[in-house]
């Protein structure tokens, strides 16, 4: 790995340390008298400076390759760092493009991933609120099982009153005969009476009769009265429970006609 920070100074305390011995200073030499550290690309621009600076001379000892093969080793080696530079730049450009494509992804993974929390929250919502509306669809269930169950006991009681009703307007029926039977045998004792009265023979013994019928026709009459009484609340009462069964009816209807919950 190239060291950082490498500085022109070492660069050069490098070569001429090379140059005094005699050696070469190349830039594969150069790093390795650094102690193979420090990028060859950044060696090799400091030693084409310290060439430049100094005029192509390399130092004491002339020690520039002083064969073809030198200077073709040298060149190769001028070449090489020139590659190197430039697949290192390459390298830096690929590296700077992944980097941005790396934090590209890492944007749109939190994104996604934001999204994918704020869909599960919404299907979390989504299910506490169908948990919820299955809790009140249950509830209104029972409330309507309950209603049927209320109306079929309030059209038991309904029957059974009209059926109670007609026993009490059968039997008022039958009183009514009973009195017009009573009118009857009033208006009878009131011939009776005028009888007697043209009759006086008869007299002790048709006023007695006439006691005796009004002594039994008092009980009838109150009897009558009472049972008109009856008569009346038992009609209040059936009117009053034919009300609560429309009015159950029409809740009953409403409560069909609604839509279920979904």
């Amino acid at each position: 790995m190239a060291r950082t920070g490498l500085s022109k100074e070492e660069v050069e305390q490098a070569r001429a340390g090379l140059v005094a011995q005699g050696q070469y200073p190349s830039v594969d030499a150069v790093r390795v008298a650094l102690g193979n550290t420090g990028s060859k690309t950044t060696i090799h621009k400091y030693l084409k400076e310290l060439d430049e600076e100094q005029g192509g001379a390399v130092g004491p000892g002339n020690a520039r390759p002083a064969t073809i093969s030198d200077a073709l080793h040298d060149l190769v080696e001028r070449l090489g760092a020139r590659l190197r530079q430039d697949a290192d730049d390459q390298l830096d450009i690929a590296r700077a493009e992944l980097a941005d494509k790396e934090q590209q992804l890492a944007q749109v993974n939190r994104q996604l991933e934001s999204e994918l929390r704020t869909t599960r929250e919404h299907e979390a919502r989504l299910q506490t609120e169908l948990r919820q509306q299955r809790l009140a669809f249950n509830v209104k269930q029972d409330e309507l099982a309950q209603l049927a169950r209320e109306s079929s006991r309030i059209a038991t009681e309904l029957a059974h009153t009209q059926q109670s009703l007609y026993e009490q307007l059968t039997n008022a029926r039958k009183l009514e005969q009973k009195v017009e039977q009573l009118q009857a045998q009033q208006r009878h004792a009131g011939d009776l009476e005028r009888q007697l009265a043209t009759s006086m023979a008869h007299n002790e013994r048709l006023g007695e009769q006439v006691q005796a019928l009004n002594a039994a026709q008092a009980p009838a009459q109150a009897r009558a009265r009472e049972l008109e009484l009856l008569l009346a609340q038992a009609e209040a009462r059936a009117q009053a429970q034919e009300q609560m069964g429309e009015q159950l009816r029409s809740y009953l209807d409403r409560m069909a006609g609604q839509p279920t919950p979904k």
